[in-house]
């Protein structure tokens, strides 16, 4: 979320049974249940954790646009591996939804409105050439492609771990049902 003010994400959240954490104890609980909300990282509040992983696309949709209303611009980034899920979705307060979420096993699941210019910089929904297979679809998503959206909508995954470390304090909570 794109914005300095993490007690205004919490209230925009409405989250119960919230407390502080420091950046270990609030990964590790995020992990078990609820979600962490991070002190702002070069202008973001991050949200993460098992309440918003174990809802699907649909789920976080409304959640995205009530996070956009109150502060512009929200983004939702999903990638397991092992479960081979992939998604995101962008919510403006001035451009229309964009979201897309993938399951290893159902395929598709989530598509809400047009491809952006940057899911198209990226290569997103491009046959790759060397699958030779006769697979109607020869792309899919990957923690790479979400991670490089990350990057380009809100802020590198791979690089805020560091700024993680410091001695900062944010918020675990539940989100409301």
């Amino acid at each position: 979320i794109r914005t300095g003010d993490d007690e205004a994400v919490l209230r925009t959240l409405a989250l119960r049974t919230v407390l502080p954490a420091n950046w270990r104890d609030g990964v590790a609980a995020a992990r078990d249940a609820g979600v962490f909300v991070t002190p702002a990282i070069d202008g973001c509040v991050l949200v993460f954790g098992r309440d918003l992983a174990a809802r699907g696309v649909d789920d976080v949709v409304p959640l995205l646009q009530r996070l956009a209303a109150a502060h512009g611009a929200a983004a939702w980034f999903l990638t397991d591996s092992d479960q081979d899920r992939h998604g995101w979705a962008l919510a403006q307060t001035d451009r229309p939804l964009r979201a897309y979420a993938y399951d290893g096993e159902d395929g598709v699941v989530a598509w809400h409105g047009e491809t952006t210019a940057v899911e198209h910089e990226l290569g997103c929904f491009v046959d790759d050439p060397r699958d030779r297979s006769d697979d109607d679809v020869k792309w899919w998503p990957d923690r790479a492609v979400v991670h490089a959206l990350a990057a380009r909508w809100s802020i590198d995954p791979d690089r805020f771990a560091a700024r993680a470390a410091e001695r900062s304090v944010g918020w675990v909570g539940r989100l409301p049902d």
